[in-house]
């Protein structure tokens, strides 16, 4: 079985893929996507509607970065306070998964250790880390802590999905504690490949952009040419 432990869609500011493609790709390819939108699973009703394998997820921007929430059906608020995710993740039945831990630049101030190493999982590839030794630290840690590690491809446009994956003996997928028993057998196989080095630059422009055609169409018309003198016109 193939995982993907990282993807996100269109429901993601910074994101431009969309589900039907994705879902098609996933059947294609043989992958199953963990769909972990920034904030959001509003793409987990379109993924079911289409009948794709997934696991839903959640990538929740927490008071000390990024944490994941996998089998997640309820939406977790951005802000939450680390800890505090965990145990909302938890009480979902769900997975707790650290991604992209030691890359300050996309998650912030990562928690302390002792609090990290609650996680269930650690992502211990994440093809958009552009340096090595993030992810060589990420899996460090997950060893330290006996910790089994995943990979995500962290995949914002449809072209990364598919080049990151985790290979793991066959389980059933719906089931939380059957991922991580699987996970824990040392069995798992990681397909690894880096992302573009343009990718990070350009996910910034699509949430940009998408930021401020959200803000013009929140702007009343009135309001964008209050101050033009109409004997101008």
């Amino acid at each position: 079985m193939r995982i993907d432990f990282h993807v996100h869609t269109n429901s993601s500011i910074d994101s431009t893929i969309d589900p039907k493609a994705l879902a098609r790709k996933s059947q294609e390819l043989g992958i199953v996507p963990a769909i972990a939108d920034h904030n959001s699973i509003s793409s987990h009703a379109a993924m079911r509607a289409l009948k794709a394998p997934f696991i839903p997820a959640e990538e929740i921007f927490t008071d000390h970065g990024d944490l994941i929430g996998l089998y997640v059906n309820e939406l977790i608020p951005k802000k939450t306070p680390f800890l505090e995710a965990i145990d909302k993740i938890h009480s979902q039945g769900g997975l707790a998964c650290l991604p992209h831990m030691f890359d300050h630049g996309r998650s912030g101030k990562h928690a302390a250790e002792a609090d990290a190493a609650k996680v269930d999982i650690v992502e211990v590839f994440n093809a958009r880390c552009m340096r090595k030794e993030y992810n060589e630290k990420a899996a460090a840690f997950a060893k330290k802590h006996g910790l089994p590690g995943a990979a995500g491809s962290d995949s914002h446009f449809f072209f990364e999905f598919g080049r990151t994956y985790a290979v793991l003996p066959d389980f059933d997928i719906s089931n939380p504690s059957a991922l991580l028993r699987t996970l824990k057998t040392q069995n798992t196989k990681l397909v690894t490949r880096k992302a573009p080095f343009f990718v990070r630059g350009t996910t910034t422009i699509v949430a940009m952009t998408r930021k401020l055609s959200r803000a013009l169409r929140r702007t009343p018309p009135q309001a964008i040419g209050a101050n033009v003198d109409a004997k101008s016109i």
